[in-house]
């Protein structure tokens, strides 16, 4: 494990101009994407109130991603997170980032009175899901998809 840079990290809101960074994320995560595609996506959620996504910096370089939705359920009261993705650059994992990310998000959520957040992580994704685990979040399910 690398040196705990979780105190040096600045957690912002994501910009336009993070569209490279984030592009290059999102591919190291498995999708290839590119910095169009991305500005495309961030201007769908520009101005919708239940969506957030921020950057993790250090050093003036973007080193990671999440960001979150709300959403609302037939099965209980009220709503609930949705997570979009978490990534940290295969550089700087095992640092706290992700951790800072996701306490991110939660505090999002808190402030809204949201009481659960949700998230899906593909099977291959072993230390993800060991970092989930970790941070008490618990596998309620399986996850189905079908492109239409």
């Amino acid at each position: 494990m690398q040196a705990n840079c979780e105190s040096s990290v600045t957690i912002r809101a994501v910009t336009d101009a993070d569209a490279p960074s984030l592009a290059r994320l999102i591919t190291q995560l498995g999708y290839p994407t590119s910095e169009a595609e991305i500005r495309s996506r961030l201007a769908a959620f520009a101005g919708n109130p239940d969506y957030a996504v921020w950057v993790a910096e250090l050093g003036g370089r973007v080193v990671g991603l999440t960001g979150v939705f709300l959403h609302y359920a037939i099965e209980f009261d009220g709503a609930y997170g949705r997570l979009l993705g978490l990534v940290v650059d295969e550089s700087y994992r095992g640092r706290g980032i992700g951790k800072r990310l996701l306490e991110e998000v939660e505090a999002w959520l808190k402030e809204r009175g949201v009481k659960k957040l949700t998230l899906t992580s593909g099977r291959q994704r072993k230390e993800a899901h060991v970092f989930y685990r970790r941070l008490g979040y618990a596998e309620t399910g399986l996850r189905f998809v079908k492109d239409l």
